[in-house]
């Protein structure tokens, strides 16, 4: 991952710089990201992080990353692949809803009422998932105080510019120069 500090307290940004290689790395997505800029002006005061995402695998059939076995009353679903164990979880939680399904061990799940046809066309999107795990990296990173926000995005960059009080107009050209160059890079 390549990180682009710049601001007006260089030693404060490269902190910053190291507190979110840190936050990444306990959250596990150290991966996720290709390229990060921060620029810190507490001067004004003015933080803005962006950040341009890797390209997520695609997603992927729930038949490929489980094993599906129609039982008395509903199917159990073996997961294979312990990288999409949280996510397929999630999913079937959302789908079928908690009380249909039954979670027997960390990578065994009984979902009642269903057919392993049912399963067919699902499919999990870790895409979605990543983005929100970055988004709470960033929100651990951002200094408290500036709860003032404007979000740049589009579909592998994020940028979000925070302060105090309110925002000059240049500090929001200046944090959109930031997300523009981040989307060419």
């Amino acid at each position: 991952m390549e990180m682009i500090v710049e601001g007006t307290d260089k030693e404060g940004a490269e902190t910053y710089a190291q507190i979110f290689e840190r936050i990444l790395l306990e959250m596990g997505i150290t991966t996720v990201l290709e390229r990060v800029h921060l620029l810190i002006r507490p001067e004004d005061p003015l933080f803005v992080i962006s950040v341009r995402m890797r390209k997520a695998a695609g997603a992927r059939s729930v038949h490929e990353v489980a094993n599906l076995e129609d039982m008395e009353g509903g199917v159990m679903v073996s997961i294979t692949d312990e990288n999409y164990a949280p996510r397929l979880l999630a999913l079937l939680w959302k789908t079928y809803g908690r009380d249909r399904v039954e979670q027997l061990t960390r990578y065994e799940v009984f979902v009642s009422g269903v057919t392993r046809m049912d399963f067919w066309e699902m499919k999990i999107d870790p895409e979605e998932e990543l983005r929100a795990q970055v988004l709470d990296a960033i929100w651990k990173l951002v200094p408290e105080g500036l709860k003032i926000r404007h979000t740049f995005s589009s579909s592998d960059v994020l940028t979000i510019a925070n302060t105090e009080h309110g925002f000059e107009a240049d500090w929001l050209k200046k944090a959109e120069e930031v997300h523009h160059k981040m989307e060419a890079a």
